[in-house]
This record gives C-alpha cells, structure tokens and sequence, in this order.
C-alpha cells in the first residue's frame, strides 16, 4: 500500500525556497519521496502568482489561518544573511505550531541513523550528516554540505552549499554559514553569527559577529 504524500507550503518564494520546492519534486517523480509541493506563501505581489511552477497560494500570515484545519505542513525558507534575527522573529510572529513544520531530507544525501532532528530541517541534496548530529527546528543544510560527527546546529541555521562543518562543532540560533566555508572541530559558533563564503574558521565566534577570511577574523 502506497503511502500518502505529505502536502507541504514553502514559506519563501525566492532563492533557497525555490530550490527546496523543485528538490521536494525530484525526490517526489524520481524516488517516490513521500512529499509534494502545495505551493509557495510569500507577500511579494511581483512574484506573480506562481514561480518556477509552483503556484503561489497565499501570504505569510495568512498561511496559518488557511490551513490550520488541514493535513498540510510547512518550511519556513525566508533566510538571508544580513537580516537572519528579523527572519526568525518573523518565523514567530506566524504563529504556526512547531510540529505542523516537516522535516525534508532529500534521498541522495546521507543522514546517520543516530543522528537528531527537531522540526522543519531541510536536507539537501548530497549533504552527508554523520554519527551523532543533533539539529534543533527549522535549519536548512545545502547540498553537499558535509556534517561532522556529535555537531550540533540549534535552530534557524542556514549552512550554505558545500560547506563542511567539522566534529563536536555547536552553532547557535540563527547564524548563516558561507558558501564553501569550513568550520574546525570544537569550534563553537554564537547565535546570530555570520561566517563569510571560503572561510576557515579556526577559533570560537562570539555571538552577533562577523568573521570572514584565511583564517576567519572579524575585520576591521
């Protein structure tokens, strides 16, 4: 017996969302993942009302009252670097249940059976997380990024492709890390940081900081 695909509206029309939408559909036509795309939440009337096929079926607040009586589940994709706590206050202000949001984990990428995860992750494709990775709610992780094992991502991290994150590293709320950077192990990443794209990060960053470069430093 077939098993019912989970309904789900992604939270974000541009960017990351789009690619989260047409992954959801691949994974859905090619490996019979159980999830598809019932459109996109976004309040952004140039949009138009749909985008890469995807029809665009309300806006951000009106998701909730919407659909509150249905099956249907959410992503929340809205992150951008330079506004990431707007982002996640916003992620509050919906007022949508943290367990009505769905994890994605798309069937190339590599998920260890002991690792953790809370609600509304997304997986992209090719990423490897690996022994004992814990993820708290509502995280992406970009394809082919690369998860060490015992890391630890709170909640609202946005891990951009190809990233490597090594073992027993901690990132706290909200914190965007750059194309291609790499984390070192034991390193410990405060809430609402940002890592610059290509950037070693050798030491802890402080909380609501800005570090770039080889090795990472805050700049002057």
């Amino acid at each position: 017996m077939s098993m019912v695909p989970c309904r789900v509206v992604i939270l974000g029309g541009k960017g990351t969302a789009v690619n989260i939408a047409e992954q959801i559909d691949h994974a859905y036509r090619n490996y019979q993942y159980p999830m598809t795309v019932e459109g996109f939440g976004i309040d952004d009337p140039g949009l138009g009302n749909s985008i890469a096929g995807f029809p665009v079926i309300c806006g951000l607040h009106d998701a909730w009252p919407k659909y509150r009586d249905t099956q249907v589940q959410f992503i929340f994709a809205l992150y951008k670097p330079d506004v990431m706590e707007r982002r996640v206050a916003l992620l509050r202000q919906l007022g949508i249940p943290t367990e009505r949001y769905a994890n994605f984990i798309h069937p190339t990428a590599y998920r260890s059976g002991s690792a953790i995860f809370g609600h509304g992750n997304v997986i992209l494709s090719n990423a490897s997380l690996q022994h004992n990775v814990r993820l708290g709610n509502h995280n992406i992780v970009n394809s082919n990024v690369v998860i060490e094992h015992e890391a630890t991502l709170s909640n609202s991290v946005f891990i951009a492709a190809a990233a490597c994150i090594g073992a027993r590293v901690a990132i706290g709320d909200g914190s965007f890390v750059g194309l291609s950077a790499t984390v070192r192990e034991d390193v410990s990443i405060g809430a609402y940081s940002f890592v610059g794209m290509a950037s070693a990060v050798l030491h802890d960053v402080a909380p609501r900081n800005t570090v770039y470069g080889l090795p990472a430093s805050t700049k002057s």
